[in-house]
């Protein structure tokens, strides 16, 4: 006889890592946490380090480990958070997530401000004027205003070329606003054609341009038009995700007096009219001004995606436009985590099974399902329910549709990404249905079934063909080197439960087929009668892996008999 080895693989799912931050407070005045959640993974054996610019940060993390309390194909996630402080976030490290799982296996996520906020900062430049530059007897200012909640480096540049004496460069940070002066001589201003300045951060570069020769200070009269520079930018009224908001366009620096502003929403004019106000510069010479224009919008809108477009005119039919929209300020995907009806679920279903998707995401999602590949195209068999941060959705199918199904998958999708989580119901490509052995111990009976895939398999045990035993010990299916799975089933008698007449049924029930097997005092191992629940015998030749996994069976079974025995002989002395 050869004996071949049996060998168990590991069941080995990667996880689902998604990396967020999350605000204690106001987003840019409070500290932030940043959260690492990995989610469906198995074996509890995954490990999680912090880097920020490659290198261990001084907070350690705070994590959290839980398990599905589904009844097969347990998974866990685990929530990994680090508290990092607004200072520090403003200046755009790289932080990553690593996590190792498997036998040597790794997987990152990255963020930083730089990745999720893509809006440039308004730039202000004002210049001495004329008679400012005449008059002066040695130094003249030229001013700039940046207005970003990030850190920013402003630089200037005369004639195109850097400042390279940042002695001649005073910056003060009043908030959100950071206010730079170069001062020169008057002598160097009045050589200078053009001035500068630039406002840098990792994610953006906006920069300010002005011409400053003589030819802008001649007695001709000649009608000056300056065209505005244009941002647009949210303001919550309070908590981010919980609160009303403002879109908030700002032109500033135009001249002369004549811009108007126009707001669309997806093309068309929003319900609300917009606010405005008008601001002038307080220099004597070179006046300009600057309008705000704000129009609020409920969450619930902008949560959807539309495309919000601030469109000014000036000058002689001159057009400029800045748009914004949710799908543009923030890229980072949601959580999916897809739960399915178990085998034994389906299997006692009187009609209908479900499905369930939560989806864990700020932003409004459209879900979906797909059957095999295809989308489903009727709606009624699909309950919806948002709760916060939480949008679930129910499938339910009837279960003989069910069990012709192959995949099934969950999508969410936003304007700015989708994500979808995919799952075999069919189990292993390779179907075989199942063989039955039911044998006696001292004080159990065994139900062995063997030569099945795929894995999925549901046994009950019955008294006298109708009553169902709750008392008994179903192991998990174990692979054998062939793809296919054998699994056992204890049930444990007292010398008054097995009684001559009583009948006790080992039922086993599988995609590819159902087989009942019986046994009642006096009945020993020599014949045992398979059949399904139509009352067919079954005659089925046992294939080598088969007879392998029968024969290990019966060793184990006949061991463990010999040492019941023995035991029981030992307390009798």
């Amino acid at each position: 006889m050869i004996l071949k080895k049996v060998y168990v693989v590991e069941r080995v799912i990667s996880p689902n890592i998604t990396l967020y931050p999350v605000w204690t407070g106001q987003s840019w005045a409070s500290e932030l946490s940043l959260v690492c959640t990995l989610s469906g993974f198995y074996p509890d054996k995954v490990s999680v380090e912090w880097l920020l610019d490659g290198r261990v940060p001084e907070t350690s993390p705070v994590q959290n480990k839980l398990q599905s309390v589904a009844e097969v194909g347990k998974t866990f996630t685990l929530n990994s958070k680090i508290q990092l402080k607004i200072e520090e976030w403003k200046k755009g490290p790289n932080v990553q997530c690593k996590s190792k799982y498997g036998h040597g296996k790794e997987a990152t996520r990255n963020i930083s401000i730089c990745a999720i906020y893509s809006y440039p900062p308004s730039v202000h430049l004002t210049t001495p004027s004329f008679k400012t530059v005449i008059e002066a007897g040695s130094d003249v200012t030229a001013a700039c205003v940046v207005h970003t909640a990030f850190d920013v480096n402003v630089t200037w540049h005369l004639d195109g070329k850097a400042l390279t004496t940042p002695n001649h460069v005073t910056e003060v940070k009043e908030g959100a606003l950071t206010r730079s002066n170069l001062t020169v001589s008057s002598s160097q201003w009045k050589k200078l054609n053009s001035i500068t300045c630039r406002a840098e951060h990792c994610f953006t570069t906006v920069e300010k341009n002005m011409t400053v020769a003589d030819s802008r200070w001649t007695t001709e009269i000649v009608e000056q038009v300056i065209p505005p520079n244009i941002t647009l930018y949210p303001v919550w009224t309070g908590q981010s995700w919980a609160s009303e908001l403002s879109l908030v366009c700002t032109l500033s620096g135009f001249y002369p007096d004549k811009v108007s502003v126009e707001w669309l929403l997806d093309g068309r004019v929003p319900e609300t009219s917009p606010v405005q106000n008008k601001l002038q510069s307080v220099e004597e010479g070179g006046k300009t001004f600057t309008l705000n224009s704000k129009i609020q919008l409920k969450i619930e809108v902008w949560k959807k995606g539309p495309n919000v477009q601030c469109k000014s005119k000036y000058g002689h039919g001159k057009e400029e436009t800045r748009n914004i929209s949710i799908c543009d300020i923030y890229s980072y995907p949601p959580s999916v985590h897809l739960t399915t009806p178990s085998f034994k679920t389906v299997i006692e279903a009187g009609s209908d099974v479900t499905a369930a998707c939560v989806v864990h995401t700020a932003f409004d999602v459209n879900v979906t399902w797909h059957l095999d590949g295809k989308a489903l195209t009727t709606p009624n068999h699909v309950t919806e329910v948002k709760e916060g941060a939480l949008t679930r959705s129910n499938l339910t199918v009837s279960s003989s549709h069910w069990k012709k199904l192959n995949s099934i998958t969950c999508r969410a999708e936003h304007c700015f990404t989708t994500v979808e989580k995919n799952m075999s119901v069919a189990g292993s490509l390779s179907h075989s249905q199942p063989s039955a052995l039911l044998l006696q111990g001292p004080n159990e009976l065994v139900c062995l079934a063997y030569g099945f895939s795929p894995a999925s398999i549901n046994i009950t045990w019955l008294l006298d063909g109708t009553t169902q035993l709750r008392s008994y010990n179903t192991s998990e299916p174990h692979r054998g080197p062939k793809g296919k799975f054998s699994i056992q089933s204890r049930l444990p008698l007292s010398p008054h439960e097995w009684l001559p007449g009583q009948m006790y049924t080992c039922r086993v029930n599988h995609c590819n087929g159902n087989i009942a097997l019986n046994m009642s005092k006096p009945e020993i191992l020599e014949e045992s009668v398979l059949f399904d629940e139509n009352k067919q015998v079954f005659v089925q030749d046992m294939g080598e892996d088969n007879w392998m996994m029968t024969i290990t069976f019966l060793l184990l079974f006949f061991v463990s008999l010999f040492y019941g025995i023995l035991v029981t002989v030992i307390k009798t002395k």
